[in-house]
């Protein structure tokens, strides 16, 4: 049970993850869920947060072989920082959309126009240049190859858990189980006042039982000591 709970989070964390990429591209790309799986297996980073990573960049960049540029740099951005891959993608997509170089601090320099292919050519040039390969040479530790065996161990659990969250009978489950739960919600809505007078006479009711029981104690307690 405990394995099936975790695969469920694990499927529905990979399935968010995909469906934020795909929006924020405006369609599914095959080759960079690919480029996700294939980064997973070659540095600490789960591909799951390699898919938001993506989705961060894809609202600035919509040519795939550019956001797969960028994504990598960024993964190098992290791993040489010490920082968590959202954070970097966020330093990242904000260096592409505004005018404001968010990686200055980094001694990274950006040219070009807001969304230009100069200012992401620029952007990941300098970053090559200054992180390339950390990303890489960092799953080669103790500590990187534990990562990579939690993130496989991971995989696993995402294919359990999409058992259920593929099944259409679990889907439609769902859809049902959530209308009765409408249902039952607005029921409860209409009844408010009359619910509020039943839950009100049921306290009174079970205080008055408790008093009762009290004095019954009361009245018991002295005849058993004298009968002592």
């Amino acid at each position: 049970t405990a394995v099936m709970y975790k695969g469920i989070q694990a499927a529905n964390e990979q399935e968010d993850a995909e469906r934020k990429l795909a929006v924020a591209l405006g369609r599914t790309s095959q080759a960079l869920l690919n480029q996700a799986a294939a980064l997973q297996s070659t540095t600490k980073f789960g591909d799951e947060s390699i898919l938001n990573a993506q989705a961060m960049i894809a609202m600035f960049v919509k040519d795939e072989d550019q956001i797969k540029a960028a994504t990598k740099a960024t993964l190098d951005l992290a791993a040489a920082k010490g920082m968590d891959l959202a954070t970097a993608g966020d330093l990242v997509s904000k260096t592409l959309g505004s005018s404001t170089n968010a990686l200055a601090r980094y001694g990274i320099e950006v040219t070009g126009a807001v969304g230009s292919s100069e200012r992401l050519a620029s952007l990941t040039d300098n970053l090559n240049k200054v992180f390339g390969g950390q990303a890489a040479a960092q799953a080669e530790t103790f500590s990187g190859k534990m990562a990579q065996m939690k993130n496989a161990f991971g995989d696993v659990l995402e294919e359990i858990g999409a058992l259920i969250t593929k099944n259409t009978f679990f889907i439609k489950a769902l859809d049902v189980a959530k209308g009765l739960f409408e249902q039952l919600s607005a029921a409860v809505r209409d009844n408010r006042q009359f619910l509020m007078e039943l839950v009100k006479s049921g306290i009174v009711t079970f205080v008055q039982g408790i008093s009762f029981a009290i004095q019954g104690v009361a009245v018991r307690t002295p005849l058993r000591g004298a009968g002592a």
